[in-house]
């Protein structure tokens, strides 16, 4: 009778040992902490805002044959609107500290930051990469090199604004008063409190002539 191969042995085994990581790496307090939360659901939400926008700006600038003015407006709004959503979702979802309008103007406001610096660096990269190359594949593929370099550059940036500044947390006596209304509350008035026990108290029985006696 064949015996199996010891390599199948060690492949489950391998498999184990490596589910067994990754379930410690997922159990440490660390992945769990807020900050870290917020840094991952705004990178993945980054991750597809960034392709999105790559591609209505490639598509724009070298299909379209548009200038990058244009080409990075086209970027920004394919990657502003999904970026806020799921941000909001998997980023911030637990901050309110603003009222939605003042939170959509203020994200609306880096938004066109990011926008006119990356037309400004993408107009100055057509123009290095004309005196490059004539070859017009290699200029498109220099400029929305530099529009994923803006992007690269922003993301820092962005994230240290978005939560300092446009998702903030609400303040504490807000939030205690608004623990306090989801709390019953105790009326000061002793007639209007139920009291603990209903049962009566016992009473002694009064002693008999024979007790008195003795």
């Amino acid at each position: 009778m064949r015996q199996p191969s010891p390599a199948l042995h060690a492949r489950p085994l391998a498999r184990t040992r490596l589910l067994d990581r990754a379930r410690g790496w997922l159990a440490h307090p660390l992945v769990h902490h807020p900050l870290v939360r917020r840094i991952t659901g705004y990178s993945a939400g980054s991750a597809v805002a960034i392709i999105i926008s790559e591609a209505g700006f490639a598509g724009a600038y070298g299909w379209g044959h548009s200038g990058t003015t244009i080409a990075s407006a086209v970027g920004f709004l394919g990657g502003a609107v999904p970026n806020y959503i799921l941000n909001r979702r998997w980023a911030w979802r637990d901050r309110r500290g603003r009222d939605r309008r003042s939170e959509i103007v203020m994200y609306m406001t880096v938004a066109i930051a990011t926008f006119v610096v990356s037309a400004l660096v993408t107009h100055s990269a057509e123009g290095a990469a004309r005196h490059l190359t004539a070859d017009r594949s290699l200029q498109v593929a220099l400029v929305t090199a530099a529009f994923l370099a803006v992007s690269a550059v922003f993301f820092v940036v962005k994230f240290v604004i978005y939560e300092t500044l446009v998702f903030t947390k609400k303040a504490e006596s807000e939030e205690t008063m608004a623990v306090e209304l989801k709390l019953p509350r105790r009326s000061s008035n002793p007639r209007n409190q139920v009291p603990l026990s209903t049962s009566p108290l016992p009473t002694q029985a009064p002693a008999s002539a024979g007790d008195r006696a003795s």
